[in-house]
């Protein structure tokens, strides 16, 4: 009988001893001693850990807390007990209350030029609004130019109007509400240079009626720029109810005044506001009022 073993030094392989791959040392297999622990088996090094590709949501909108001043200038919110802030409750009763007719809830707050503190008014006067017990209000900021609604009341100034009227942005989309319980904000929106353009459409129309008509409890009030600037508030004069027109006072000349107010149509402007640090009144509820007080 041939053995196994002269087979396979015949062939140039021995049972002692393994060919291996060229670069490798040869290691003879040595069998544990009788009664011997087995060695632990050889670590292994781990796979390198998989990167993941998901990348997070961006963070929630956060806005600093108000400044100092903000805190004297939103004197509705701040300092609700405040004289300021009475004369603005004024307003809001004079608006909700008028003598004849049905009170608008489509106002739009305009003045003739720019820092007669018109933006200022409006928040404090849709904060006033918001505090009483039964009315909601919404802000439209129709100042695409230069919009401060957002900054104000803290709150995104994208997506706005502008994208609704531009861009297709659905209105659940561009309505934000603010840190003022029952106050909710549509923003100026992405910057445009067609402001006139796209404030005069049928869309824009159509959003403050579907605005009006949808929420039966809430009073709509647009910020818009300075009349004697822009087309603007004469296009937006058309859509809504009824005009408040901001005077600062002993500053604005009357003649100027005069004339942004004739460029209104004269049956919807339910008051002019007398706006100053001492004073801040619905005097003059007509074109009339105003003409009988500048001839004085």
């Amino acid at each position: 009988m041939v053995k196994m073993s002269d087979v396979l030094q015949r062939r140039g392989r021995s049972l002692q001893e393994t060919q291996l791959p060229p670069g490798q040392p040869s290691q003879a297999y040595q069998a544990p001693a009788p009664g011997a622990s087995l060695p632990p088996p050889a670590a292994t090094q781990a796979p390198p850990p998989r990167q993941s590709t998901y990348v997070p949501p961006p963070a929630p909108f956060s806005v600093s807390p108000y400044a100092a001043y903000d805190e004297e200038r939103l004197v509705s919110l701040y300092q609700p007990g405040s004289p300021e802030a009475k004369r603005i409750d004024i307003l809001r009763s004079q608006l909700l209350y008028p003598f004849h007719g049905e009170p608008p809830r489509t106002i739009m707050i305009a003045s003739a030029t720019a820092g007669e503190g018109r933006s200022l008014l409006t928040t404090n006067l849709a904060i006033s609004f918001a505090r009483g017990l039964q009315q909601y209000v919404l802000i439209m900021d129709c100042h695409l130019g230069h919009p401060v609604i957002h900054e104000l009341l803290g709150v995104p100034q994208v997506p706005g109007l502008s994208d609704f009227l531009e861009r297709g942005a659905a209105v659940p989309d561009i309505i934000h509400w603010s840190k003022v319980e029952k106050l909710a904000v549509i923003p100026a929106g992405s910057p445009s240079a067609r402001s006139a353009e796209i404030l005069a459409t049928d869309r824009m129309a159509g959003l403050i009626r579907e605005l009006r008509e949808r929420y039966a409890d809430r009073y709509i009030l647009l910020d818009t720029p300075p009349v004697q600037r822009q087309d603007d508030p004469a296009v937006l004069a058309r859509m809504v109810e009824g005009i408040v027109f901001v005077v600062l006072g002993g500053v604005t000349d009357r003649e100027l005044v005069l004339r942004a107010l004739h460029s209104m149509p004269e049956e919807k402007i339910v008051g002019v506001v007398l706006n100053d640090k001492k004073t801040v009144v619905v005097d003059t509820p007509s074109l009339a009022g105003l003409q009988a007080r500048a001839e004085v």
